[in-house]
C-alpha cells in the first residue's frame, strides 16, 4: 500500500533524487545529480518555505518509491516543482498522489508553478499535459569538460568592477527581463565563487557580458547568463566571453565539468558552444501553470 508522508528526512529526499535524476527518463532540470549538492540545496539554499515543509515522499513497506516538492519564491509569486520522481511500475498512480499532495500545500502567495522535465521524462510531460500546463519554451542543457574545452584568445575580456555595474545591470535586464535573477541581484551576489566578465569598448560601453558561478565544494561550475548587444553579434565577442568564463571555472581544481542552458531553437548559440567543446546532455521543456485563487488545481 502506498503512503504519502510530509516532512521527510532531507537525506532521504536527496538520496532518492540523486539516484533517479541522472537518468533521462526521470530527469528534472531544476535538480542536481550529486547527493551532497542536492542535500545542501535543500538544507541551505531553498526558497521561502523550508524544504522539509515543502516535500512529500511516497513509501511502500517503509521503502521510498517517490518524491515531490516545491521551491517557492513568494516575492515573484512562482514555485518550481521538484518532481514528481517515482521509481515504481505504476508510476502514474504514485505521481498523481504526490502531485495532489504537493499542490495543496503551495501557499496563496504563489500564482504560477512550473515543471522542467527532460523530454524523455514522459511521466512528468504527461502530468503537465493532463493538468493543463502551458509549454513555455524548449531548453537544451550542454556540458563541457576540462578535457573537451578548446581554448581561444580572450584578451579583450576582463573581470567587471564596480564602475561597470550600472551598465551591467541595464544590459542584463534588457537581455533577460524575466529571469530568476535581476541585474541588481546578480551584482549584489558576486563573491569569490561567482563573477562577471565583460568587454568594455573605448567609450566605456559594455557590449557583452558573462556571469558564471562555481561550487568547488561539489565540483560544479555553471554559466548562468551570457549575452551581447545586437551590434556586436557574429564578431567573435561571444566566443571570447565564453572562453574566459570557462578558463576561470577550470582554475578550481575540483571542477571538471561546466554546464549551461540555452533555448533549443538558438542554433547559433549551440554551434558556438559546441565549437568550444560543449556537448548536449539534456533536451527539456519548461512548463508553467497559473493557479486558481485557492492554489489548488
Amino acid at each position: 500500500m502506498i503512503k504519502i508522508q510530509r516532512h521527510p528526512k532531507l537525506a532521504d529526499v536527496a538520496a532518492f533524487i540523486s539516484r533517479l535524476n541522472s537518468n533521462l527518463e526521470h530527469h528534472i532540470g531544476y535538480c542536481g545529480k550529486k547527493m551532497d549538492e542536492i542535500f545542501n540545496t535543500l538544507e541551505e539554499d531553498f526558497g521561502d518555505i523550508p524544504a522539509r515543509e515543502s516535500f512529500f515522499i511516497a513509501t511502500e513497506s517503509d521503502k521510498v518509491v517517490g518524491v515531490c516538492g516545491f521551491d517557492a519564491d513568494n516575492e515573484r509569486g512562482k514555485a518550481e516543482i521538484w518532481g514528481p520522481f517515482v521509481d515504481r511500475a505504476d508510476a502514474l498512480k504514485v505521481s498523481n498522489l504526490l502531485w495532489e499532495s504537493t499542490i495543496k500545500e503551495i501557499p496563496n502567495t504563489i500564482q504560477t508553478v512550473s515543471l522542467f522535465p527532460d523530454n524523455h521524462n514522459l511521466m512528468v510531460v504527461d502530468l503537465a499535459n493532463r493538468y493543463s500546463f502551458d509549454s513555455v519554451s524548449k531548453e537544451t542543457i550542454l556540458t563541457c569538460s576540462k578535457q573537451s574545452f578548446r581554448r581561444v584568445n580572450n584578451d579583450n575580456v576582463i573581470p567587471l568592477i564596480s564602475e561597470h555595474y550600472n551598465s551591467l545591470i541595464k544590459l542584463h535586464n534588457q537581455i533577460f527581463p524575466n529571469s530568476y535573477l535581476t541585474g541588481t541581484e546578480m551584482v549584489d551576489g558576486l563573491s569569490e565563487t561567482s563573477t562577471v566578465f565583460g568587454a568594455v569598448d573605448e567609450h566605456s560601453n559594455l557590449p557583452g557580458y558573462l556571469y558564471t558561478e562555481a561550487e568547488p565544494e561539489f565540483g560544479e561550475g555553471s554559466i548562468e547568463f551570457f549575452g551581447v548587444t545586437p551590434l556586436v553579434r557574429n564578431k567573435g565577442l561571444g566566443t571570447s566571453l565564453l572562453a574566459k568564463g570557462l578558463e576561470w571555472l577550470f582554475t578550481f581544481p575540483s571542477i571538471e565539468e561546466v554546464t549551461l542552458c540555452v533555448q533549443s531553437d538558438n542554433s547559433k548559440a549551440i554551434r558556438l558552444y559546441k565549437r568550444l567543446g560543449f556537448q548536449i546532455e539534456h533536451q527539456l521543456t519548461f512548463f508553467e501553470k497559473t493557479l486558481d485563487k485557492s492554489g489548488v488545481n
